[in-house]
């Protein structure tokens, strides 16, 4: 289910669902980390596992239905548009974790980070995140 910007304040660790395991793909609104989300969806349909994309605008930049990570993201629409909330002058989301808004992070369905990565350190995406999911899942792919 596709979501836009609401007026609700929530923590990221209200992302990962407590009624059903999913896991979340936290990114930035950028290209590349579109293109690594879409990579990510398939991987997880291959693996059998529910995969939600939370994308992290920054303050300020709100998606249009014009452009915004419906269309980066069709045909998936398992995903969900936020605004980040800075108090005055703080860093940014990204910067608090420590990366830029190049920065992917997958959380388990456990709330703990499964991997995180910076998108211009991802040599081959498909093979990486194949390789992500099949370590923290356990399993061996099945399919590339």
């Amino acid at each position: 289910m596709s979501s836009t910007f609401e007026q609700d304040i929530f923590s990221t660790l209200d992302l990962v669902p407590i009624d059903k395991l999913e896991f979340v793909l936290i990114i930035a609104p950028l290209k590349d980390s579109y293109d690594l989300a879409r990579v990510a969806f398939k991987v997880a349909e291959t693996f059998r596992v529910s995969l939600k994309v939370c994308v992290i605008w920054p303050q300020g930049s709100v998606p249009t239905d014009d452009f915004g990570s419906g269309k980066e993201l069709e045909p998936w629409m398992n995903y969900i548009d936020v605004e980040e909330v800075r108090m005055s002058e703080s860093k940014s989301w990204w910067e608090t974790c420590q990366m830029t808004s190049k920065g992917v992070i997958l959380v388990r369905p456990d709330d703990h980070i499964g991997w995180s990565t910076e998108i211009d350190g991802v040599e081959n995406i498909v093979q990486q995140v194949g390789r992500v999911f099949s370590l923290i899942l356990g399993v061996g792919r099945t399919s590339s």
